[in-house]
């Protein structure tokens, strides 16, 4: 359902001059009239300054000065049902009180990349489920607030010549203008594109692997070669791996126990010369009168010491013999293992040229062992291939979520026939000539018009109203009221003004608020009593800026007519 937002009134006041204005909004066609300079433009400048907007705030400089504060009182339906909202701007300052009488504070706005500012946006984007997503070269980001405002509002300087120009540097964003046609209409979002074009790399780069490892597959002989073989002989080649192995086993085993033997005799060897040593080092002492054979101290000649020497001696020849009988037996151990590790050297030897002898269709098991690395490299393919495959489903999966280009484009048409019927309509209406090159009624392509002058003005005044009849039509795109600043430029003589203000007053959006501004000076032909008894009759709220004869007067004398409404405001604005 749409999101609708109806602005109730008006409130400007400068404390510190004791000036105000204040005006209502009715739902149906609001005509803001008086004097060139007298403050139109200027006070449909502070509506949109008020919503947190910045882009006329050099224009405003002056009122601004006067340290006013902007109170816009507004109605938003939503889901079928009406709240009311406040908004107060007050220099970088913009409060907004909901019908549950909610404060919130946003301090800080005036520089649209501040934080403050950055959470308003959200805040915008939120209350009228605004999700338009624009395209930088610092990538994807929320497009800005006044794209929530942009297809509503036409400038008074370069609305009336340039399409999707009312606000500064929206151009700075990648394809403005397709995204910002695209979401206004329900075709697609920046966000859903850039995640369709994710997932369309993703299949081109999937189908790419799948295509290199199958050509791999497909082309290289040595692979079907192997895969022949594995065919042919895996389960011979398994019986006689799984033979050799068991001999490897058993052959690992015997080699590991001679390691061990070989070890200890070495030992053995190594601890009987240490002994024979010692041996033949007490056949050349004696005690009392020798010196010891590792230092220059004389043996002791006590009777004790004596007697452990010779004992001594007599535990050296036992040890020699000793281990004289350990290395003989070792080495027979070693012997005997040398001999097995031979056999089953020869055993396993014998038993792959036994097995290699055997064949099927005159391919060994020779060539099937040859060949094992390349059956390993055509298992990984085929496992690499499985899995690209699943994943290359899954992606194709995601992608039927997204409207192809053939679908964007078939909108694109569709829509585009729907506006070309409005606006040729509406051409005819306001006495334009027929336009017959599609670059200047095809939406997409629509940027300037063939029209110079009054024409020109008339094309933008038709385009508008025809692109808005056509917003209509979208499902869940906000409405807001239709503004129009400054409808009458001065070269437009007096028949093609009552042309254009008779256009606008039958074809103005019954959904929404329509505001517009003209030029009427009471001293110089006025035209505003003939405009509402022949034209605008009862559908038209008139709206006087500086009692349409005076310049820079949107501001009066406080009057206190509006006092309740001034204190209520101060009460928001000093809400902690």
């Amino acid at each position: 359902m749409n999101i609708k937002l109806q602005i109730d009134s008006v409130l400007i006041h400068s404390e510190v001059n004791n000036k105000f204005f204040h005006t209502k909004f009715k739902d149906k066609l609001n005509v803001i009239y008086g004097k060139n300079t007298s403050g139109k433009s200027t006070l449909i400048q502070l509506i949109l300054f008020a919503f947190g907007i910045n882009d006329n705030k050099i224009k405003l400089a002056e009122i601004l000065s006067e340290q006013i504060f902007i109170r816009l009182d507004c109605s938003i339906k939503k889901n079928g049902e009406t709240e009311k909202y406040v908004f107060v701007r007050q220099d970088e300052t913009l409060l907004i009180r909901d019908s549950n009488k909610k404060v919130l504070r946003f301090n800080g706005i005036s520089a649209d990349q501040s934080a403050e500012h950055i959470k308003l946006k959200k805040y915008f984007n939120e209350l009228f489920e605004f999700n338009l997503q624009l395209e930088s070269n610092a990538g994807i980001t929320e497009a800005p607030i006044e794209t929530i405002f942009l297809p509503y509002y036409v400038s008074q300087e370069v609305g009336w010549v340039y399409l999707r120009k009312s606000f500064n540097n929206l151009t700075y964003y990648k394809n403005f203008k397709e995204d910002f046609l695209d979401y206004y209409l329900g075709i697609e979002n920046v966000f859903d594109r850039e995640e369709k074009r994710r997932i369309e790399k993703e299949v081109s780069r999937l189908q790419q692997q799948i295509k290199f490892y199958t050509d791999v597959e497909k082309d290289n002989q040595d692979l079907k070669l192997a895969k022949v073989i594995d065919e042919t002989l895996e389960g011979k080649a398994n019986i006689l791996i799984a033979d050799i192995s068991t001999r490897k086993d058993k052959l690992l085993e015997l080699e590991n126990t001679y390691v061990n033997n070989s070890n200890q005799l070495t030992f053995y060897n190594q601890r009987l010369a240490v002994v024979s040593k010692v041996s033949r080092n007490h056949n050349k002492q004696e005690p009392g009168k020798d010196n010891c054979p590792t230092c220059t101290q004389v043996l002791p000649s006590q009777i004790e010491d004596v007697y452990s020497f010779f004992q001594e001696e007599n535990d050296t020849i036992s040890l020699k013999k000793e281990l004289g009988e350990k290395i003989k037996k070792m080495q027979s151990t070693l012997n005997s293992l040398n001999k097995r590790i031979e056999e089953n050297r020869i055993e396993i030897g014998t038993t792959f040229k036994t097995f290699n002898k055997y064949s099927e269709n005159n391919i060994t098991l020779k060539n099937y062992i040859e060949n094992r690395a390349n059956i390993q490299i055509f298992e990984n393919l085929t496992k690499q291939i499985g899995q690209l495959t699943i994943d290359l489903n899954f992606e194709k999966g995601e992608l039927k979520k997204y409207k192809t280009d053939d679908d964007i484009n078939l909108e694109r048409e569709k829509k585009s026939q729907i506006f070309k019927n409005k606006y040729f309509t509406y051409n005819i209406e306001l006495g334009l000539p027929v336009l017959k090159d599609e670059r200047f009624y095809k939406l997409y392509e629509l940027s300037t018009f063939p029209f110079q002058g009054v024409e020109l003005h008339k094309a933008v005044l038709s385009y508008h109203f025809a692109f808005n009849n056509l917003l209509t039509q979208t499902n869940d795109i906000h409405r807001l009221p239709f503004i129009l600043d400054s409808v009458f430029k001065e070269d437009i003589d007096g028949g093609n003004r009552i042309k254009i203000l008779e256009f606008i007053t039958k074809n103005f959006p019954t959904d929404t608020q329509t505001i517009l501004s003209i030029a009427d000076d009471k001293n110089i032909d006025s035209k505003i009593e003939e405009y509402k008894r022949d034209i605008f009759k009862d559908k038209a709220y008139l709206i006087c800026v500086g009692n349409g004869e005076n310049e820079k007067a949107l501001l009066k004398q406080n009057d206190d007519s509006q006092k309740e409404l001034i204190e209520d405001t101060f009460e928001i604005i000093d809400n902690i």
